[in-house]
């Protein structure tokens, strides 16, 4: 063996080495997105700089196969069959796409960003051990949607109506809407619910919100109106009605004011659950994350066109302000 191609065999298994001494090829991750837009293929992008940030390099150290299901789950379950026939080394699924991935394999690990409960849905044990072949981000946090009541409070004083549009079918929505609920009820708000549990029910959601006289809307961040988002922000405008919602895009779309998870960090740290499993961890073993970095995003766009001023003390904690 000649003294270059034994230096390169050294160095892969220094930065590989489970992988370097029991596998001969080049770690393959199989990315499955179910969602489409700027932003998903933002929060992409934000996993794969973190995989170079932690040493990968794309082609040479690490192969990456992104599939996008277009929010087709006929397209996303035939996109599935196709990454788990390929034997990746690892999986990482996004909205529809987990669950897709998750019914099909139960021997490939899987990372994701998840928006909904994770044991509830099953794609965990308990996220302390998950005690599957899925680990990752859980982006539901229940606090956070008695705090977004709160802002609205903050923001409206005068607020007595909150209409929540949500899709009952998202893996824990009922137990974010108790603590909606009961945030709404300490405030001396009433809270009125409108499910939405595809696209086409959306529309009538929104318009019963609006028969029902609620002075504001809150939207829960699911599948349903996280590819919805314009839309839900051009009835909102036309019809003058605030809208507080769970994810940063939400407000980028139009929508009044968000609170909730940075997605870009979430998607960050999927990176290390990928760096550990390739170097040999398990995913059963490692502990499903909650949110770390929060962020509260006000687009003053919106609020100068509903008559709205947003209090000094929303805007001195805002990490965005989209003027």
């Amino acid at each position: 063996m000649n003294r270059r191609r034994f230096v390169t065999l050294i160095g892969s298994a220094l930065a590989f080495p489970t992988l370097a001494l029991g596998q001969s090829r080049v770690p393959q991750v199989g990315i499955l997105t179910y969602g489409t837009g700027p932003h998903t293929d933002a929060y992409v992008r934000s996993f794969r700089s973190s995989m170079k940030a932690l040493g990968y390099t794309e082609g040479r150290t690490l192969v990456i196969d992104w599939r996008r299901g277009e929010l087709s789950r006929e397209r996303t379950d035939r996109l599935a069959d196709e990454l788990i026939a390929s034997a990746p080394d690892l999986l990482l699924g996004q909205g529809y796409a987990t669950r897709a991935l998750a019914a099909r394999t139960k021997s490939i690990p899987i990372v994701c960003a998840n928006s909904g409960d994770m044991v509830i849905a099953g794609l965990v044990k308990n996220l302390a051990r998950p005690g599957t072949n899925v680990t990752g981000v859980q982006l539901l946090a229940l606090d956070l949607a008695g705090k977004r009541m709160e802002l609205l409070r903050e923001l409206l004083p005068g607020l007595r109506s909150v209409a929540v549009i949500a899709d009952p079918q998202h893996a824990g929505e009922h137990r974010e809407r108790d603590v909606a609920l009961k945030a709404a009820e300490r405030l001396g708000m009433r809270v009125s619910y409108h499910p939405a549990k595809n696209f086409s029910d959306l529309d009538g959601a929104l318009e019963a919100a609006r028969a029902d006289g609620a002075d504001a809307l809150m939207i829960f961040p699911d599948t349903v109106t996280n590819n919805r988002t314009v839309q839900v922000a051009d009835f909102a405008l036309k019809h003058r009605v605030p809208t507080v919602a769970g994810w940063a895009n939400y407000a980028y779309a139009g929508q009044l004011i968000a609170y909730g998870p940075n997605l870009h960090a979430s998607w960050e740290r999927l990176a290390h659950y990928a760096d550990r499993i390739i170097k040999g961890a398990k995913p059963a073993d490692l502990p499903v994350e909650m949110p770390a970095v929060l962020e509260l995003v006000v687009n003053l766009k919106t609020a100068r066109a509903l008559g709205i001023n947003i209090p000094r003390s929303i805007l001195l904690r805002a990490d965005r302000v989209i003027e």
